[in-house]
């Protein structure tokens, strides 16, 4: 096997690795943000520590190796680092060939790259561009959406989004307002799919820039389970949804719609303010809040994995997984990688996550020192250093072939909820089911509470730190204890003694 037989996908444009395996591998390891194979030897450990006081404490089972004597090897086993005495270590072409291997979709022999990358079917980093996504079929084999109806503007000087009917116009929309996000692709996509399915069972004659304002109401109505349905409508369309389905499927109308509007290319916008969730975001108020009974558990279970020593990297990252949920509030897919994307940034004041929410927009959350502590522990189980260098890109959190995405940290936490639960005593009961039943986005309510009631930070504040589109949003968390309220109240009024006379407001005596 010979490394410049491979080529790297994810390089822009795709490139061959070096010739050699001293060059594939430095050029493995600068790519994957980890040393994929490494002897070590008290002089080398020496030259890249200064002493071997702060060697010991940056690699410490290095370390200890090499007091036994001999020379110590680091080497990539399955997207972890291991570390075993060089005569015990498999040779460098075996651990790069298994790397390869294991990592296909990444790195794929030229002959195969060619071919899949430029014909029929794209591999790597051009299969995950968004903007490369395939259309859905909703849009490309759907007749319903061929041509054009009554409001579509004929008029070429006003009409600026140049689409020919359509299944055109609603695939520029996928594209420009649904490509960032495989879930919101996926979302919107299905609630078209459902409209044009609602509309074919009920004799509604296509195309999307046909339907009238009472069309679209009785498909709401529809929708709320209160207008009749023919059975073919009926069967698999979620008929008669809840209050938060229904203010979904009608928002992604309002969103196809007003784009189509906005660009020129319907002359009226039949679902304007259908369905608007200006009240609904007014009357927000987070149901799914962790009992303190079960923030005290993942507190606990947290500071149980504080180590000064090393840990193994499965435990490590799912310590770490935990904490960025725990004390920053992201949503669950901002911690998957996207465009480079979780950021670490470390200055003189501490560190900062930069994170892409919704609608790509950048959010920088200082991160407090205990969820810091969680993130070097993992780095050094992952074999990096403490500290992520200036520019560093590498992904936050690492999976055994790359970059951990939503599903697998979904995962991760779903785990560390069942240890949490596991560890409840029986007087807790409510607390132990709630634990069992959480998932990540459990915890971002959790911050949301923590800010807004237990510690009054001001609203702004908070959703900034949320990435709240609105800061009504945000202030719904003060919604979720009353308890709150009730002594809010009673310390804004007193209760006069019997003995003193009542008081009585001046200006009502004027």
């Amino acid at each position: 096997m010979r490394p410049s037989d491979y080529l790297d996908l994810s390089a822009d444009p795709p490139c061959r690795l070096p010739e050699g395996i001293p060059a594939a591998v430095e050029y493995l390891s600068a790519s994957l943000g980890r040393p994929v194979y490494r002897t070590w030897s008290p002089a080398s450990l020496l030259e890249r520590y200064g002493s071997m006081r702060d060697a010991k404490i940056a690699e410490p089972q290095i370390f200890a190796l090499l007091l036994a004597g001999g020379t110590a090897t680091q080497f990539w086993d399955m997207g972890q680092t291991r570390t075993l005495p060089s005569q015990q270590a498999p040779r460098a072409e075996v651990v790069v060939e298994r790397l390869l291997r294991v990592l296909r979709v990444r790195f794929r022999p030229a002959h195969l790259s060619v071919e899949s990358h430029h014909g029929r079917k794209a591999a790597g980093a051009a299969a995950l561009r968004p903007d490369m996504r395939p259309a859905a079929p909703v849009v490309d084999a759907e007749p319903w959406l061929a041509g054009s109806g009554r409001y579509y503007n004929r008029n070429p000087s006003a009409n600026s989004l140049g689409a020919l009917d359509d299944g055109d116009a609603v695939r520029r929309f996928l594209q420009e307002r649904a490509s960032h996000s495989t879930h919101t692709h996926r979302a919107y996509t299905e609630e078209i799919g459902r409209l044009i399915r609602w509309c074919k069972a009920n004799g509604v004659p296509g195309p999307l820039s046909d339907l009238t304002r009472e069309t679209l109401i009785e498909y709401r109505q529809w929708l709320a389970g209160s207008s009749p349905q023919s059975p073919e409508a009926g069967r698999g369309q979620g008929r008669g949804q809840g209050e938060a389905s229904q203010r979904r499927a009608m928002a992604v109308l309002r969103s196809v719609f007003g784009f189509l509007s906005l660009t020129g290319y319907l002359s009226a916008n039949a679902c304007a303010r259908l369905g608007d969730t200006a009240a609904a975001r007014g009357a927000f108020r987070p149901e799914r809040i962790l009992p303190e009974a079960a923030v005290q558990a993942v507190d606990r279970w947290l500071l149980e994995r504080i180590s000064d020593t090393g840990q193994r990297i499965d435990v490590a990252r799912r310590a770490a997984i935990v904490a960025i949920y725990r004390y920053c509030g992201v949503r669950l897919n901002e911690l998957a990688t996207h465009d480079s994307y979780p950021r670490l940034t470390v200055e003189a004041s501490g560190w900062t996550l930069t994170v892409l929410g919704k609608r790509q927009k950048k959010r920088s959350i200082p991160l407090p020192d205990i969820c810091t502590r969680f993130l070097r522990q993992y780095r050094l189980a992952c074999g990096l250093t403490a500290t992520p260098a200036s520019g560093e890109t590498n992904p936050l959190i690492q999976g055994k072939r790359g970059s951990l995405g939503a599903s697998g940290l979904y995962r991760e936490v779903k785990a560390a909820f069942q240890e949490m639960a596991s560890t409840m005593p029986a007087s807790d009961a409510a607390a132990r089911l709630v634990l069992e039943s959480a998932s990540p986005h459990w915890l971002r309510h959790a911050l949301g509470k923590r800010l807004v009631i237990d510690k009054k930070v001001p609203l702004p504040m908070a959703q900034l730190i949320l990435g709240h589109e609105s800061v009504v949003t945000t202030a719904g968390y003060s919604r979720t204890n009353v308890s709150e309220l009730r002594e809010i109240m009673q310390s804004s009024f007193t209760l006069p003694s019997s003995d003193a006379p009542p008081q009585t407001d001046p200006s009502l005596t004027r």
